[in-house]
């Protein structure tokens, strides 16, 4: 116990002259240098809460390890998947304008995907003479499921809502996709609630349980 005291007791002080200290090296890069795995037996780092700026990196402190506390850091950099990824996705030659079903690869178990932006480019589209005023239709965006070789996968669907194209021609869709990670989202859970034509104002309704942050 003398020991370990004299030892931090040393490091300290060194730290105090601005000297580089190492542990497990002997080129320390910074003020302290630990060099291998480090364990947090509680909540001992705190951080300046300043407005982020530069390049950052995510430093967690895991829950799930032998033993629980394994500072990990996430460097983007050095990862294909992000907490947060964004995906381009150009579709061309699509029949009309219809996409049915599309399988994305990205599993639903460990992603979670939200279409942000759909453009319908290289095809009109065509009214629709049945509805009065005639429809020149609306885009119709959804992220469904489909199951491949015993797996569930997110897939998409692209459609004008109630119209085809001029002379069934074939156009190309650009949409954006956010895909998350989903061992970094939190579920907070389902909204049930209604609304009513007879509300004040007509058809509206108010969240009783919004997560606190949002409300």
């Amino acid at each position: 116990m003398k020991k370990i005291i004299t030892i931090l007791f040393t490091a300290f002080a060194a730290l105090s002259i601005n000297a580089q200290v190492g542990i497990n090296t002997k080129t320390p890069k910074g003020t302290l240098d630990v060099e291998g795995e480090t364990l947090v037996q509680s909540y001992l780092i705190d951080t300046e809460n300043t407005k982020a700026s530069g390049n950052y990196l995510l430093l967690t402190r895991s829950k799930d390890t032998s033993p629980v506390g394994k500072v990990k850091l996430l460097d983007i950099s050095l990862r294909n998947v992000a907490p947060v990824n964004m995906y381009n996705v150009v579709l061309t030659n699509v029949r009309q304008d219809e996409v049915v079903n599309l399988n994305t690869g990205l599993e639903v178990n460990k992603y979670v995907v939200a279409i942000t932006g759909a453009v319908f480019t290289g095809a009109v589209s065509a009214a629709n003479m049945t509805t009065t005023p005639k429809s020149f239709g609306s885009y119709a965006t959804e992220v469904t499921q489909v199951t491949s070789g015993g797996k569930n996968y997110h897939a998409i669907n692209l459609a004008f809502k109630g119209a085809g194209t001029v002379s069934s021609q074939n156009g190309t869709w650009t949409l954006t996709l956010n895909v998350f990670e989903r061992s970094l989202v939190k579920d907070w859970g389902t909204f049930n609630g209604s609304v009513s034509a007879s509300a004040s104002p007509g058809y509206s309704g108010v969240s009783t349980n919004t997560p606190l942050g949002l409300q």
